[in-house]
């Protein structure tokens, strides 16, 4: 089956009010039921859906300067973060952001608004005439980057806390990309508080959602937290340059997965193979209590080093590739890409390069991995795929020149997207419908392998808000964390190797 080709968290205290009396499930905020006394722990968690037909983006960075809650009466309360807090939107169209916890939130009707900064979006211009956003003029088929001037605060209107002594509570917020991003005439426009539709930009539901396939006492499970790590004990700290810190708590169920070049904690595993200083990528489950329980634990690299992860747009020669950065981890001193920020793009220079995939724990077979594990040059690079590239060399952007790296270690990543999809089973779910990054007909469709099995087993495909990829709705938007492996002629049976698959 060909697909031809058709173009060359850290802790923040966050907000929001809604009944966790009787009103649990995906995206409804609690309308009957609410009453109630009391105060609670509320945890918060972030999730992003629906773009924009055009352009198609890669990235789309914001920055939370302020929270701000107004009650029914009273004085309003303002929570500014010690530092901001800077998002990809983009990564949470299958991912969740923990956002942190607030204790003795009183019941009480509120409305909450989140000031937002500098927002940054980085996209492709896959429309036939050119695009300004802000000034920055974007040819059709190019990919550029722009900091726009918003209009608006995010808010949510009045809700309602039900809350009893001591009580534990989640809301999450799901940010709708669409209601923020308008193009018209050629000019790309956010608004994060447009006139309408009604609900705008933010809406809220309560936690745990209908069927989020978790265990007693989680509301939430959170995802790929990249990182340095440090070690006390059983508890496991993950620092990210890019998104702050988690700390989770490590149990007799926690699985320790192989690095991708299989030398770090090799299967099977225990905490003992987790050693400070590793870059490593964490799940974990947020508990009611608002703590952390460690899931899984995988390390990427032995050592802190200069790392950048980045969405691939562009297969310039065999040699050099194009990505949109969307997380890094670099070196605490004397850092190359200390400079380089999300949604920046980098050109990618490989040279006698180490090509890897991280599984994570998937049971990949070896005809796909084969696809880019073990080559050596740019034929197993495609649009669309996420890369993480240990940097040795790195020379700034000069005006309209873009960022140049050179890289000796090439890691296959997790591509995360909305797509469409048009056949579902338990084991195979084909979409379509993809980004146009992807440099794919939009009709194309690419088979997904699902790894069935236990829901919250090693190995097994994370599903949310499904009890299996059968039940999925055919047509509507699913948002998919997967293994992009793709060969020369784009006919891989199964391209896509789903490690989450959130219908949303």
């Amino acid at each position: 089956m060909n697909r031809s080709k058709s173009l060359s968290f850290l802790p923040v205290l966050l907000l929001a009010a809604l009944s966790l009396a009787s009103c649990s499930g995906p995206y409804k905020p609690c309308t009957v039921n609410c009453g109630g006394t009391g105060t609670a722990t509320v945890s918060l968690t972030l999730v992003a859906d629906t773009l924009p037909p055009n352009p198609s983006i890669l990235s789309f960075k914001v920055t939370i300067v302020a929270i701000t809650l107004t009650p029914t009466s009273g004085t309003a309360l303002t929570f500014q973060p010690p530092s901001p807090i800077v998002i990809d939107l983009m990564r949470l169209q299958s991912d969740t952001a923990l956002l942190g916890s607030l204790t003795n939130v009183p019941s009480g009707s509120y409305t909450v608004q989140v000031s937002l900064s500098s927002p940054e979006i980085t996209f492709l211009n896959d429309t036939s005439s050119t695009i300004t956003a802000n000034g920055v003029r974007c040819l059709s088929n190019h990919v550029c980057t722009a900091t726009i001037t918003s209009v608006g605060t995010p808010t949510i209107g009045s809700f309602t806390l039900s809350a009893t002594s001591g009580g534990k509570q989640g809301i999450e917020f799901d940010f709708n990309l669409n209601n923020a991003i308008s193009l018209s005439s050629g000019t790309l426009a956010i608004n994060f508080n447009p006139s309408s539709p009604s609900p705008g930009v933010l809406t809220a539901f309560t936690l745990p959602r209908t069927n989020a396939n978790l265990g007693a006492n989680q509301l939430e499970l959170t995802e790929d937290f990249t990182g340095v790590v440090s070690i006390s004990g059983s508890n496991v700290t993950i620092t990210s340059p890019t998104r702050g810190t988690l700390t989770a708590t490590s149990t007799s169920n926690s699985f320790f997965d192989p690095s991708p070049d299989g030398v770090i904690c090799p299967t099977p595993s225990t905490i003992s193979c987790v050693v400070a200083g590793q870059i490593a990528s964490v799940d974990a489950f947020l508990k009611s209590d608002g703590t952390l329980e460690l899931k899984e634990f995988e390390p990427l690299n032995a050592n802190q080093q200069d790392f950048v992860e980045g969405t691939v747009y562009a297969v310039n020669t065999p040699t050099q590739f194009a990505i949109a950065v969307t997380d890094k981890v670099q070196l605490a001193t004397n850092s190359l890409i200390s400079g380089l920020n999300t949604g920046d793009l980098l050109t990618v220079d490989i040279t006698t390069p180490t090509f890897l995939v991280d599984t994570k724990g998937l049971a990949v077979p070896a005809g796909s991995l084969g696809q880019f594990q073990g080559q050596s040059d740019t034929n197993a690079v495609h649009p669309g795929q996420t890369i993480a590239l240990h940097v040795t060399v790195f020379v700034a952007a000069n005006g309209t020149t873009i960022a140049a790296a050179t890289a000796d270690t090439v890691i296959l990543r997790w591509s995360r997207l909305i797509a469409t999809p048009t056949t579902a089973s338990a084991t195979t779910v084909n979409v379509n419908a993809v980004p146009s990054y992807f440099n794919i007909t939009p009709a194309s469709v690419f088979p997904t392998q699902v790894f069935s099995g236990t829901l919250g087993s090693q190995g097994v495909t994370n599903l949310d808000g499904i009890t299996t990829a059968a039940n999925l709705i055919i047509g509507a938007p699913v948002g998919l964390r997967v293994l992009y492996l793709e060969n020369t002629t784009n006919s891989a049976q199964f391209p896509f190797m789903a490690a989450k698959i959130r219908q949303h």
